[in-house]
């Protein structure tokens, strides 16, 4: 599962590190501020502002306790009530300046860029937290250069500052450099109390790794400091529903809109389960309250158009659709019910222009070919003949499609060597000819480490679909990891690239095989 909107991207540094208690507070057991603090400390934030409430009635123009609140506020995700408190630190305290730095945090949290720019031009820069500001800042405006130069100063003077260090992790990633931003990351995740932005991070490497129950660990940790951060708790619904376990992902859907305005990502999942149920109506209603600055992303344009296609709506299915395979390079399902929805309208140089890049998918089926070889004999394009070979080679070939969803579900669940056990016996059996089967299975060996049978497995693939992008991904890519021939594998993943250009994980297989 990978599910691949930016709001699943970090936007900023705002991470929270404890105020520290300052000389001169009462920190008997019967005061609220020494017990505010001891909650946070905890991991209990809504305690913590609950109990700070009380110290503010107290001492009113205490910064220490405003900071408190303050910090409370950011680890419950209200950026609001944490600018008033940070707002309230007057310029004369010791702790203006991080007070100013941490106000920056909280607007760009908000989104108030306006208001955040001022802030981050007044910063003195004398405190790790100013460098975090001022590059969630850079950030958020897409700034990417100006994050990075940033970046670069406040590793000069604050070199293990966990925050500082985690966006350099994310700036590794993005040149393709696995190994060192894992080893950049590492000492960050062990910190107590957890840094929320490395796990969040470091949750989202996971999932893209197909790793739930490493990614899962990271995004418990994400709450563990962060009770009520949306994204998180998405993430948790996400990895629930890929292990089957929808009553689990619907109740973190739920959290996550108790936790603030209704999640697009949220609607999402929520539209995907009543969609693979078969209520089209109740994920159509799901669909349509998308806000119009998600609804143009890949994974929401895929589903409403599987949705109007189910409706027959097939005009808007291939809109919607067309928009997804632009975006992404498509799937064989989407193209298939993309072709499908344009030859209903009698489009059918679009419809076979839709098909025909997934002919030798490996996931292809034989609906996939069927309406191949229709829009072949149609339109005139295509080899017809070989096409209902390969129809052929599906129908005689064992049925061994309940196998590949028992397998295809102990995949999503990070399940690898349940998926293992699955595909042994068919490797050399029911499915030793199947290219689809033999694909995944050499995907498996990569994860589970045995490279060897791992390329062994995509090179027979690659015999039964010598033109798939996707097995020249799996081949490329097994010998990468395995440190067998780098020439032959970074030509393979260059071919797989250029076949599929718009497959992402392609994309990060090929440019960390070229990374300098």
């Amino acid at each position: 599962m990978s599910l691949r909107l930016n709001l699943l991207r970090l936007s900023g540094a705002t991470a929270l590190a404890l105020t520290p208690a300052l000389a001169g507070c009462d920190t008997g057991p019967s005061d609220p501020f020494a017990a505010a603090q001891e909650a946070f400390a905890s991991g209990q934030p809504r305690t913590a502002l609950d109990l700070v409430g009380k110290a503010i009635d107290a001492q009113p123009n205490n910064p220490a306790v405003r900071m408190l609140a303050g910090d409370a506020a950011m680890a419950l995700d209200n950026p609001d009530r944490a600018i008033a408190e940070y707002q309230s630190v007057s310029e004369d305290a010791q702790e203006y300046s991080i007070a100013r730095a941490k106000l920056a945090e909280a607007q760009v949290m908000g989104n108030y860029l306006e208001a955040a720019r001022e802030s981050v031009e007044s910063l003195q820069m004398d405190n790790a937290h100013a460098y975090t500001a001022k590059i969630a800042f850079h950030l958020a405006r897409g700034e990417t250069d100006a994050a990075y130069n940033t970046l670069d100063e406040g590793l000069t003077q604050f070199i293990d500052d966990p925050r500082l260090v985690t966006v350099d992790a994310e700036r590794l990633w993005a040149q393709g450099k696995a190994v060192e931003t894992f080893d950049r990351l590492t000492p960050v995740l062990k910190l107590e109390p957890a840094v929320s932005h490395a796990h969040l991070f470091a949750g989202k490497l996971r999932l893209g790794m197909r790793d739930a129950k490493e990614a899962q660990s990271h995004f418990q940790k994400v709450l563990s400091v962060r009770p009520m951060h949306q994204t998180a708790m998405l993430a948790m619904a996400a990895i629930a529903r890929d292990a089957g376990e929808t009553q689990e992902a619907g109740n973190w859907i739920n959290k996550a809109n108790d936790a603030g305005p209704a999640h697009p990502i949220g609607l999402l999942f929520a539209a995907q389960m009543a969609f693979d149920a078969g209520d089209l109506n109740r994920a159509f209603e799901l669909i349509e309250k998308a806000p119009s600055a998600v609804v143009n992303e890949p994974e929401f344009a895929r589903l409403r158009g599987m949705i109007d296609a189910g409706r027959g709506q097939n005009a808007m299915a291939a809109l919607a659709l067309g928009d997804y395979v632009e975006a992404t390079g498509g799937d064989p399902f989407s193209r298939q019910v993309l072709a499908n929805s344009l030859a209903e309208q009698g489009k059918f140089d679009e419809a076979w222009a839709a098909i025909s890049p997934v002919i030798d998918h490996p996931q292809s089926d034989q609906k996939t070919l069927t309406i191949a070889l229709a829009l072949a004999e149609k339109t005139g394009e295509g080899d017809p003949a070989s096409i209902r070979a390969k129809i052929e080679r599906k129908k005689s070939a064992p049925s061994i499609e309940a196998e590949m969803r028992e397998a295809a579900t102990a995949i999503r669940a990070s399940d690898w060597a349940k998926a293992d056990r699955i595909y042994a016996p068919l490797i050399e059996g029911a499915g030793k000819e199947d290219p689809g089967l033999l694909n995944n299975a050499a995907a498996v060996k990569t994860k589970l480490g045995d490279h060897d049978q791992a390329v062994a497995l995509a090179r027979r693939a690659l015999g039964h679909a010598p033109t798939s992008a996707e097995i020249m991904d799996t081949l490329g890519w097994a010998l990468w990891q395995g440190g067998g021939d780098k020439t032959e594998a970074r030509k393979l993943l260059q071919k797989a690239r250029e076949g599929s250009p718009a497959n992402r994980e392609i994309a990060e297989h090929w440019a960390i095989a070229n990374a300098l």
